[in-house]
């Protein structure tokens, strides 16, 4: 089969190019005038519809903007973190700005994690002792007073009606419910009353304060009632008493040993001894030998 060659003559089109590249004129079919008569006729046949814009929509639309970015505002801002220790328990944490906080067990910390970079502040119950990072006021708020610093260690002491705060280093301002205050300087504490009254110790001796983050108890003159109360917490049990409970006692216990052991020597001490009623009750009575 012969094959057939067909041949196209682009003369013509490489003339008009040359032309259009040089800048010439062309001749075309239809004159402007048509051209021109044409575009109107078909703009007639099809008007360029407006948009129209429907303003409630528009501002229901701002608004619903609006409450999303309030919502997303106050989740950072009110949502909380909370730690709670329970009896028998130590628990070490850290803040969103690296403080450091260790709590004694059935303690209680809530802070917002979110809002810690605009506010430093945390509401505690319990026993802890703070180290703080230096930076922009740091608030604890419980439930009789209120602390501030801006960078040092201290330990509060914050139950039933006891509020007790000790400056280990740097300076700290404790503000009573009825807005007295106090500046604390290192080794000395703060006693405050339900009332709001401020007893400032100075020159004290801290060890005691803070010998529980090495699971010793370190007590001078103390109400037997807060010996107990600590015994308590450290062995997860419950110790019913028929003597005063205000009744002072000097001595020390170690969380290593036994609850029954320091009982053992505790109560002698008192003039009274102890009685098992169940696994995780005693009872502390007179002893009338």
């Amino acid at each position: 089969m012969k094959q057939q060659h067909t041949h196209i003559d682009l003369s013509g089109v490489e003339e008009q190019s040359k032309r259009f590249l040089a800048g010439g004129t062309f001749n075309w079919t239809k004159s402007n005038a048509s051209v021109w008569a044409e575009l109107d006729a078909f703009a007639i046949q099809h008007p360029v519809k407006r948009a129209k814009y429907d303003f409630r929509i528009i501002q229901w639309s701002v608004a619903a903007v609006f409450v999303l970015l309030l919502g997303i505002s106050g989740f950072f801002r009110f949502y909380s973190k909370t730690i709670t220790t329970q009896a028998g328990s130590h628990f070490a944490m850290s803040l969103p700005d690296g403080s450091k906080v260790n709590l004694n067990a059935q303690s209680t910390l809530t802070y917002h994690p979110y809002w810690w970079r605009f506010e430093r502040k945390v509401t505690f119950e319990g026993e802890g002792f703070f180290e703080v990072e230096k930076g922009k006021r740091f608030i604890v708020i419980s439930k009789f007073g209120t602390t501030q610093v801006l960078g040092t260690t201290f330990n509060i002491f914050s139950r039933d009606e006891v509020y007790r705060v000790t400056c280990i280093s740097g300076s700290v301002k404790v503000i009573s419910k009825s807005q007295n205050e106090v500046i604390l300087k290192p080794n000395s504490k703060a006693n405050l009353s339900p009332e709001g009254k401020i007893n400032l110790i100075q020159d004290i001796e801290t060890l005691p304060e803070i010998s529980w983050k090495n699971n010793m108890f370190l007590f001078t003159a103390v109400p037997i009632r807060e010996v107990f109360s600590e015994i308590e917490r450290q062995f997860g049990i419950t110790i019913e008493t028929r003597i005063d409970s205000y009744t002072l006692y000097t001595g020390n216990f170690s969380k290593n040993q036994k609850a029954e052991e320091i009982l053992g020597y505790i109560c002698p001490a008192l003039n009274c001894k102890f009685v098992r009623k169940s696994e995780k009750v005693y009872t502390i009575i007179p002893d009338e030998q």
